[in-house]
């Protein structure tokens, strides 16, 4: 199975000291993780939406929450019960919240699968994060839109990769408090704008935000685009 596990802040959490280095270290070292990067402080989020043909921009993440995600890992592993065990020894879950959540293939047709990422240096430059938005029509993406968004993605560079995530009812949240392990359905916050999937994004920022305005998404949905944190020590 594979699992996307977001490493969220949590103002509730616990201080740590201790680099994810070793975890890197040690989930690389044994297959389990795949890749995983690092994002930019939420504040320099940009969000993107689009409705009546009007595409809407502003500063700031969806929704002033003092949790957000702060990184994201891709792991392989062979059941939630693993992953809940590369979750659980992640720093962020004693300091943070850890969102484990799995993903679910999605078959766009020829020449639309995921480009796939190796390691801690991803050709992208941003991460797009898909939402729900309760407030815009109910509109389902047609899948041959979707295909076609992908398809000049792909052929501008600006698609790099993405995932599918099954619906935040599956999501199971990990944390460490005082040395007990909590472990609970659920995501990182409750909000009414869940996270749909992640897509990767290359480009200069203008690039990326006409890009990801262009996915039928957004029409019906929230996009953040979030900055790779890639000049870290």
């Amino acid at each position: 199975m594979k699992y996307v596990l977001f490493v969220a802040t949590d103002p509730a959490g616990e201080a740590v000291d201790e680099s994810p280095e070793a975890w890197v270290e040690k989930w690389n070292g044994r297959g389990v993780r795949t890749e995983g990067m690092p994002l930019r402080p939420v504040g320099e989020t940009t969000t993107v939406r689009v409705r009546d043909g009007q595409v809407l921009v502003t500063d700031g993440p969806f929704a002033e929450t003092a949790e957000w995600i702060a990184g994201y890992d891709l792991v392989e592993a062979a059941d939630l019960d693993e992953a809940i065990e590369v979750a659980a020894s992640h720093p962020m879950a004693a300091g943070g919240r850890m969102e484990i959540r799995p993903v679910e293939p999605l078959d766009l047709g020829p020449g639309t699968a995921n480009v796939p990422h190796e390691g801690d240096a991803p050709a992208s430059r941003f991460l797009g994060i898909f939402r729900t938005d309760p407030s815009a029509p109910p509109v389902t993406p047609d899948p041959a839109a979707v295909a076609e968004w992908v398809r000049e993605g792909l052929a501008s560079g600006r698609y790099v990769g993405g995932e599918h995530l099954r619906p935040v009812q599956d999501a199971t949240l990990v944390r460490r408090r005082g040395g007990e392990l909590l472990i609970n359905d659920g995501a990182y916050t409750d909000v009414p704008e869940w996270v749909t999937g992640i897509v990767f994004v290359d480009g200069d920022r203008q690039d990326a935000l006409d890009y990801l305005a262009r996915s039928p998404m957004a029409r019906s949905g929230i996009a953040e685009l979030r900055e790779f944190w890639t000049d870290f020590a």
